[in-house]
């Protein structure tokens, strides 16, 4: 088992996965769940479909190429989140309130309660469509990377087996569960993977060798964690109104 790639894949996969059981939740809760998981299921059998495809075309390119652009994909994947922990810990506020917030509006607006909502249906398939085949990308790019096809998809595997367990058996108190500090988490090894597998790629000659995987996610998540703190601080030296997010 390479636990590089099966940690790499396994952490992009849960973020994304988790944005995808967010808006099913949503949308079956005010929509009807077979409007969710129509339009969730449809967007990622199509990924699969797609993921068919270009993992054969992936196997023709050099490995340090794609190292570099498993790298790359992951540090595009983990700084969004990155951005979005900083300023959440930060104590930054938000403006119009989070997507979710947003997508609970509209579905309201909708007021169908019973039958097809096909805005449900196409919500639920653009989502899954797009943070699947994101998952996807990671997913057969570091198996063609590394050679360990295996290894990739079963991380992949886990962080969905896991996650559907963990939706199943705490379906009623899931809305409660804490998300941040697991975005902080996925984050964190997001972009030390992608630091890792991009050097690699470059073949650069990381300290400690090996081990690298290791204490490069830690680095980043102090860098996310003193960010926040400098950013809590500066924002206490402000007046309410001056804050920006």
């Amino acid at each position: 088992m390479n636990w590089e790639i099966f940690l790499a894949s396994f952490a992009g996969s849960l973020i994304e996965l988790v944005e995808i059981l967010g808006i099913v939740l949503i949308v079956g809760r005010l929509a009807g769940w077979r409007n969710a998981l129509v339009g969730s299921g449809s967007g990622i059998a199509l990924t699969i479909l797609l993921s068919l495809f270009l993992g054969k075309s992936l196997t023709l390119i050099p490995v340090d190429i794609l190292r570099i652009v498993a790298g790359t994909l992951l540090l595009l994947f983990g700084q969004k989140w990155t951005r979005s922990i900083i300023k959440y810990y930060g104590g930054i506020p938000k403006r119009g309130g989070d997507k979710e917030d947003r997508l609970e509006a509209e579905l309201a607006k909708e007021d169908n309660q019973s039958g097809w909502n096909w805005f449900a249906v196409v919500t639920t398939f653009k989502g899954a469509l797009l943070d699947s085949v994101e998952v996807a990308i990671a997913v057969v790019t570091l198996g063609a990377a590394g050679g360990k096809w295996i290894d990739a998809i079963s991380g992949t595997l886990t962080a969905a087996i896991g996650l559907g367990v963990v939706a199943f058996i705490f379906r009623t108190p899931l809305k409660q569960v804490p998300v941040k500090p697991m975005k902080f988490v996925a984050a964190m090894l997001l972009m030390g993977f992608g630091t890792y597998w991009l050097g690699e790629g470059l073949n650069v000659e990381w300290p400690g060798g090996d081990w690298a995987i290791v204490w490069l996610p830690l680095v980043w998540g102090s860098f996310m964690a003193i960010t926040a703190a400098f950013l809590r601080w500066q924002i206490g030296l402000q007046k309410p109104e001056e804050i920006v997010s």
